[in-house]
């Protein structure tokens, strides 16, 4: 979810900071306000590249940042991200900063460490979508289709993906270890050779996980025995063993206040104190002599600790940076081999196990195949009564099903070789028909900008009924292009029933969208001396009922319309517990 969001030096927006919160949020404000600036702001934060022209006039930087706050299912990918690069998690919230300088430097900092704008885009996804008239809709994807018909079977459908899934590895690993045997004979011959000499040359070694650092640091010590032998005898001869060593005179104070002790006992706590003091520098002496270099250390023991350290750096140059990286090659190794010895003498039970394998993938995908026609033509009816409340009641959206054909396949369905994969063998494609009498044809294709985003709205809630709780925040840039009316009052009532356990951050004109939100924000523009500012702030109650007005009556607001709009304020608020 979308905490806030700070804004500086963004086109006519010097400054600004918005906080959002969960559920339905709308902005508002007049045709050239700056709300379009505030979606840019949004589309910087995942991940767009930037133009130098943002920048405001006078200004030499814009700053883009936005605090994100993780929660459910989606935390544990952002977690898992962020630790693969190398950052730092913040107690649950991901602090996102974009920089674009005038020059076109262009900087990404992640909870203030700087990473590279790509890492940004893979993380955005996690973060927030947007969803508009100028964005590339994900619905006219092939791959995100099959991802939505796939979503819209549930847990059914997670079953069924992971028996696909698990089958189409199994068949995979072992046409790769045919196919390596089929192979030119004097190859496998070179590659067993090097596995063996491979495995030969770190068994010698024997290495064990962490033996590097450990001989690191024994050789540091051996190479530096003089200097720590002295530095602790000087530190022993100071402390303990020197004459008017520290210990001793602490010992002499202690023993000349015990006697004032006698008279004044306030001096007692001292005594204690020194006394304390005493046993401590007795066990700091013991420890010490314990780091002092033994007397009987084996001769040569720097030459064989170089010795050890060179034959494991380099294996480690060879086949990973660490002894636990080298031992699970080692690992890869031994595994390879056997294979490879072990397929040598048992070919043909290889290629049996091969043909049960793709056996049981087929029976795996046919059921992953006969689920989704099931699943598609539940979507399709669950789409058309959500799409006719969007003003498209006449528009049908079909879910199709094709096998795409693949010469040389060895997998074989109604007598064609087709393309199969760990998804299965389906290309899901959703057919658009807008009007009836029109041929239905791939919805990327048809459909307009305004189009598909009321389909993506429908198809949302057709798919799983509302925003699952830790998801990405959705953005959506006047999804109500178009339409009015009660088209309009279906698109808000639509998008606060989304919203019920995520967060959606709508751009709109329509009065009827804005009236059902949880907060409602509204972008100003101002001049003051010659110059142009743009604000963001969020409305009170009596402000909303002006702003709903402004929507409804245009310049002229008169209790007529002040009326009108408290009524569809109150008409639109939910139930509250």
């Amino acid at each position: 979810m979308l905490v806030d969001l700070h804004l500086r030096n963004l086109a006519v927006l010097a400054g600004a900071s918005v906080e959002f919160g969960p559920g339905l949020n709308v902005l508002t404000g007049e045709t050239g306000a700056g709300k379009s600036i505030v979606v840019d702001s949004l589309s910087l934060l995942g991940g767009a590249r930037a133009a130098s022209d943002l920048v405001r006039a006078g200004a030499e930087q814009l700053a883009v940042t936005g605090v994100f706050r993780l929660q459910g299912p989606g935390a544990a990918a952002v977690a898992a991200l962020l630790a693969g690069a190398g950052v730092e998690a913040d107690g649950g919230e991901v602090v996102v900063r974009r920089e674009i300088g005038r020059e076109g430097r262009n900087r990404v900092f992640l909870n203030d460490q700087p990473v590279t704008l790509r890492l940004l885009a893979e993380l955005a996804p996690q973060l927030l979508r947007i969803h508009g008239q100028r964005e590339e809709l994900g619905l006219a994807v092939p791959d995100l289709q099959r991802a939505w018909l796939d979503r819209s079977g549930g847990e059914e459908a997670a079953g069924l993906l992971a028996a696909v899934e698990r089958t189409h590895g199994l068949w995979s690993a072992l046409a790769t270890r045919l196919e390596r045997l089929r192979g030119d004979a004097r190859l496998r011959s070179e590659r067993l050779d090097l596995l063996r000499f491979q495995l030969a040359e770190i068994d010698r070694v024997r290495p064990h996980a962490g033996e590097e650092d450990e001989l690191r640091r024994e050789r540091d010590l051996l190479r530096h025995r003089e200097t720590i032998e002295r530095g602790l005898g000087e530190a022993l001869e100071l402390l303990v063993d020197g004459e008017g060593a520290a210990g001793d005179r602490v010992a002499a104070a202690r023993e000349r206040l015990a006697d004032v002790a006698v008279w004044e006992p306030r001096v007692e706590e001292a005594c204690r104190q020194l006394a304390e003091l005493s046993t401590g520098f007795a066990e700091l002496a013991r420890d010490l002599r314990a780091c002092l270099p033994s007397s009987d250390e084996e001769p040569g023991r720097l030459d064989a600790v170089e010795e050890r350290l060179a034959a494991l750096e380099r294996l480690l140059r060879r086949h990973g940076g660490t002894t636990g990286e080298l031992l699970a090659a080692r690992a890869r190794i031994a595994e390879e081999l056997a294979e490879l010895e072990h397929d040598e003498s048992h070919r043909d039970e290889l290629e049996g196990d091969l043909s049960a394998a793709l056996a049981d993938y087929r029976h795996a995908a046919l059921a992953l195949s006969a689920a989704r026609e099931r699943w598609g033509a539940g979507l399709s009816a669950r789409l058309a009564e959500e799409l006719g409340d969007l003003a498209l009641e006449r528009a049908r959206l079909a879910v199709g099903l094709e096998r795409r054909p693949r010469a040389g396949s060895p997998l074989e369905l109604d007598g064609r070789a087709v393309e199969f994969g760990a998804t299965g063998v389906d290309a899901v494609i959703f057919l658009f028909s807008p009007n009836p009498g029109e041929e239905p044809r791939p919805l990327g294709r048809i459909a307009s900008g305004g189009e598909l985003s009321r389909v993506f709205l429908a198809l949302q809630l057709a798919a799983r009924g509302e925003t699952e709780s830790g998801g990405p925040a959705l953005v959506f840039d006047e999804v109500d292009a178009g339409i009015g009316g009660a088209a309009a009052a279906a698109v808000g009532r639509k998008l606060q029933r989304l919203a019920t356990s995520g967060q959606i951050l709508a751009v709109t004109h329509l009065p009827q969208v804005a009236c059902h939100a949880d907060r409602h924000f509204k972008v100003e523009k101002r001049v003051e001396a010659g110059r142009t500012f743009a604000e963001v702030r969020e409305l009170a109650p009596d402000e909303r009922v002006e702003e709903v007005a402004r929507m409804l009556g245009g310049a002229e607001i008169t209790r007529r319309t002040r009326s009108a709009a408290a009524e569809m304020l109150e008409a639109a608020r939910r139930p509250r517990a």
